[in-house]
């Protein structure tokens, strides 16, 4: 597997090849925008060793002349740390001069292929016993085994990852953001409330649970209203009525979230209750809790 810029006039064009926007698989006519692309390289000897990250998902590995390092800084990929080794194909030896072939997926000894998740190897004086879920296939040399551990490590990340890795946590955590965000996207604010448990025109497919949703506000917000605005004088006071009502929006609205995070489309014989905690006669706090049945509505 090599890699070069990519060049219309070559008459064979090379595995991969980069442009402005893609990296592109030419085998297989596939192409991978570099934003959504993370690499992590490794030197050796006058070549580097390129481990490519699509989506936090394994790609490739690339080979290529240190001399062409600069393609990916003038390219502004991202670089990370999840470096995994390339792994040619290759041939070893058992102990009973067994031809055993190694492949990064699958390990064939007697024309039985045996895949690397389930191989291990085990130090039995100077050789290495190896064994698949236990059984024993066969023993083998110390380079041997180290070559068979060394598939199955390549195996096992290109699969599932590198353990501890900053960029698997950073894909889970945007993964979670995404999905909270889709959740808010989702949210139906015209979901159905109501007083009573039924309606003519409503037909209830399938009650849920009871939920409810809280509010809380510091009495001192009221008082001060009282003395700093003069609507408070005449018997009504439009700025603590505008309070309290957007109060209840807010309430309403929550328990509009909780019902449809629990897979309702209405909540039925909704209540709100008013309630003050004092504070010792100090600071006491106003709680605003609505109440109600998560509904499934048959929309037929």
């Amino acid at each position: 597997m090599f890699f070069s810029k990519k060049n219309d006039t070559q008459e064979e064009k090379p595995k991969w090849s980069i442009t402005e926007q893609f990296l592109t698989d030419n085998e297989n006519d596939k192409q991978y925008p570099l934003s959504k692309l993370q690499f992590a390289k490794q030197k050796l000897g006058s070549k580097l060793d390129i481990t490519v990250w699509y989506e936090c998902n394994y790609l490739c590995n690339i080979s290529i002349p240190c001399e062409q390092a600069y393609i990916f800084q003038q390219y502004s990929l991202k670089e990370c740390e999840d470096y995994i080794p390339s792994f040619e194909s290759t041939e070893l030896k058992d102990i009973n001069d067994y031809t055993i072939y190694l492949t990064s997926t699958e390990l064939t000894l007697n024309d039985n292929n045996y895949g690397l998740s389930g191989l291990r190897t085990e130090k039995i004086d100077s050789d290495y016993a190896l064994f698949l879920y236990g059984h024993k296939l066969t023993t083998v040399n110390y380079e041997a085994a180290q070559k068979i551990e060394l598939a199955k490590h390549v195996y096992l990340s290109r699969k599932y990852g590198l353990p501890n890795s900053k960029l698997k946590n950073y894909y889970q955590a945007q993964k979670l953001r995404e999905q909270e965000a889709s959740k808010l996207e989702n949210i139906n604010q015209q979901a159905v409330l109501l007083t009573t448990e039924t309606h003519p025109s409503l037909k209830i497919a399938k009650r849920l649970d009871v939920i409810t949703a809280e509010c809380a506000y510091g009495m001192n917000v009221f008082k001060d209203i009282f003395v700093s605005l003069s609507d408070t004088f005449g018997g009504r006071s439009s700025s603590i009525q505008n309070t309290l009502r957007d109060a209840r929006k807010v309430v309403l609205d929550e328990l509009r979230k909780e019902a449809l995070s629990i897979g309702a489309n209405a909540v039925i014989a909704v209540d709100l209750d008013y309630s003050e905690i004092s504070g010792g006669g100090k600071n006491g706090m106003l709680f605003l809790v609505a109440s109600g049945t998560a509904v499934i509505l048959d929309k037929e």
